[in-house]
């Protein structure tokens, strides 16, 4: 073989595999926008007036909507960053009756303390597949920043209304800004097109720091929630 039908096979060959890792790059990149809604509550911790307080913490919707960027890092698995807006918080309920002609009418009060973040995770996910219908799982970390916050009470009786909110000062130093989360999920792909698939998936998330933390009455609230989402993602 001579020295230039060795050098077409070695540059065509060359070619070959730059070609090849160009299409593998092509396919694992994707921006997905994704939109979820759950339930959020909160632990309490500390010594302070747990008993007293627990019973009438009650959980209040969460949801956020954002992007995620994935990075395939082999066959099998990928990692996940992104930007979402994110709202949650925790509730305050009572519920009592009133005699009014003779007849108990349901009365209740609640008190709905509700943060807004930008947040950004970061995570690992898995993939059982690697084409058609895939299921998959990840996990990871997300840090957050809290724009700000609003405390709402609320009357439910015969008819139910809401109080002007307040504006929480999330400068105070009882409140935290900064929020750090595990998080975990566990979903599947189902492909639209070549470069198309819709996301169905189920999470959990649990802060890591308080969001609220008094050391004077040694009480501190820490976030947590469940959700279902779905999501739109574009190959490329």
């Amino acid at each position: 073989m001579t020295t230039n039908a060795s050098l077409r096979i070695l540059s065509a060959a060359a070619g070959m595999f730059l070609l090849n890792i160009s299409q593998e790059a092509h396919a694992q990149s994707s921006i997905t926008a994704v939109a979820s809604v759950g339930s959020t509550n909160v632990e309490l911790n500390g010594s302070g007036i747990l008993e007293i307080a627990d019973p009438y913490i009650k959980p209040i919707t969460q949801y956020s909507v954002g992007l995620q960027y994935e990075k395939a890092l082999s066959r099998h698995f990928s990692m996940i960053t992104g930007a979402q807006y994110s709202s949650r918080g925790f509730g305050v309920r009572e519920q009592f009756d009133i005699t009014v002609l003779g007849i108990d009418v349901p009365l209740g009060a609640s008190i709905e303390t509700r943060l807004n973040y930008v947040e950004a995770p970061l995570m690992i996910k898995y993939n059982f597949t690697e084409s058609g219908v895939t299921p998959y799982l990840k996990a990871g970390a997300s840090a957050a920043y809290a724009l700000n916050g609003k405390i709402t009470p609320k009357v439910q009786a015969i008819i139910n209304w809401s109080l002007p909110s307040i504006n929480i000062n999330l400068d105070n130093d009882l409140y935290n800004r900064f929020d750090i989360s595990a998080v975990a999920g566990a979903g599947v792909s189902i492909p639209t097109n070549t470069f198309g698939a819709i996301n169905l998936e189920v999470g959990y998330r649990h802060s890591l720091n308080s969001m609220l933390q008094d050391n004077i009455a040694d009480i501190g609230i820490k976030s947590h929630g469940f959700s279902a989402g779905i999501g739109y993602t574009m190959m490329f």
